[in-house]
């Protein structure tokens, strides 16, 4: 598993869609399995134009980074 490294920092919705389509998960799997409310989920994932939305934390990226490498990891 990597390290954290905030300057890795990419919030942005596709970026983030992208990743929870990598680990296979849906926005409110992702939302329970990190603690998140599924309405916290949804404004990290709004497009960036919208008054919805919110820039994820980069601890909630890297979480769903790892998420993506344990199911790609798995499906080797």
């Amino acid at each position: 598993m990597s390290k954290p490294d905030a300057t890795n920092h990419n919030p942005t919705p596709t970026y983030l869609r992208d990743l929870l389509d990598q680990a296979d998960v849906s926005q409110r799997q992702a939302a329970h399995l990190l603690g998140v409310s599924d309405r916290m989920m949804r404004y990290y994932l709004a497009d960036e134009g919208s008054d919805q939305h919110r820039k994820a934390p980069y601890v909630v990226q890297f979480a769903i980074e790892c998420l993506a490498k344990e199911n790609n990891d798995g499906q080797s």
